[in-house]
């Protein structure tokens, strides 16, 4: 029970932020496609959602939401790789899953050590094609 209450409130959270994207810094354009960007603490995820184990303390999950910009419809069939690291400093990378369930979004957990900005670059190819797009997203690790 506990898990099933994590994982809606983990989509509602990230529904949230996606209706706070566009007048944010979590929103960008990039070559035919709206990205959006979510960072939620890991200890508010469940902890079955990736291979990769769940760190617990200054672990983040960082979720990709995809649309096409002229149709509006979710992009689910894209390969991410996303590399997040603190600004000016090169930082570790990993392929974004997608994400279980109906959430239709890609994701993976990083670490951000410290309460500063960090720069989150996302590698995207769209399926059927060898082009490469990048978004690149700043965010401010809240304190706590």
């Amino acid at each position: 029970m506990l898990t099933k209450n994590r994982a809606v409130f983990f989509c509602l959270l990230f529904a949230a932020t996606l209706v706070m994207a566009d007048d944010s810094n979590r929103h960008l354009q990039v070559e035919g496609m709206n990205v959006y960007l979510g960072v939620i603490p890991a200890q508010l995820t469940s902890e079955k959602m990736h291979n990769s184990a769940t760190p617990k303390e200054h672990g983040y999950h960082i979720l990709i939401a995809l649309f096409d910009s002229k149709s509006g419809l979710r992009i689910t069939d894209a390969k991410l790789k996303a590399t997040v690291g603190l600004l000016g400093v090169t930082g570790s990378s990993k392929e974004l899953e997608v994400m279980p369930g109906n959430a239709l979004s890609y994701g993976n957990y990083f670490m951000m050590h410290q309460a500063d900005r960090y720069r989150i670059v996302v590698e995207i190819q769209r399926k059927g094609s060898n082009k490469k797009s990048i978004a690149s997203f700043v965010y401010q690790r809240p304190k706590g």
